[in-house]
């Protein structure tokens, strides 16, 4: 079956048949053009993840900020959680590092609309833009000490 037609009709068939002829080397059976695709793909993938593990835990954070009545442990371990991801897709994705600025604006962007969703607060009440720096937002002592247990 020709290459390009079955990455239209049969996605699953196209991915079986392109990794097996990469474990064969055979190099004139391998879908060039869309391989190169996909393999971007993956890469745009692996950043959105870190984009919504920032979300929200900066979501969460405005929560927690602006609504400190409502702590809870739920908001407790969501923060704990998003960190501990957040530090494993980096060890798993090194070169991730290098678009982190980016990420946190964008996962930022994100984060304000999970508060205004989660907390009827009106969006002025937020900041425009992002006021935390990377490297605090995912210390475990920060904001919301997530070292210990949940104190409520």
């Amino acid at each position: 079956m020709d290459k390009p037609f079955l990455y239209d009709q049969d996605f699953y068939g196209w991915t079986q048949q392109q990794a097996k002829a990469l474990e064969q080397r055979l190099v004139m059976e391998l879908d060039w053009e869309h391989l190169q695709e996909e393999i971007q793909a993956l890469g745009r993938q692996e950043y959105r993840e870190l984009v919504s593990r920032l979300s929200v835990l900066l979501g969460h954070f405005l929560k927690w900020e602006y609504q400190p009545e409502q702590r809870c442990c739920s908001w407790f371990l969501t923060i704990r959680e998003q960190r501990r991801a957040i530090h494993r897709h980096l060890r798993q994705n090194p070169s991730l590092k290098s678009r982190i600025e980016e990420a946190l604006l964008d996962g930022f962007e994100v984060g304000v609309d999970l508060a205004l969703r989660e907390t009827n607060l009106p969006l002025r009440i937020f900041p425009e833009h992002c006021l935390y720096l990377f490297d605090d937002a995912i210390a475990d002592h920060f904001l919301c000490d997530t070292r210990q247990d949940w104190e409520g």
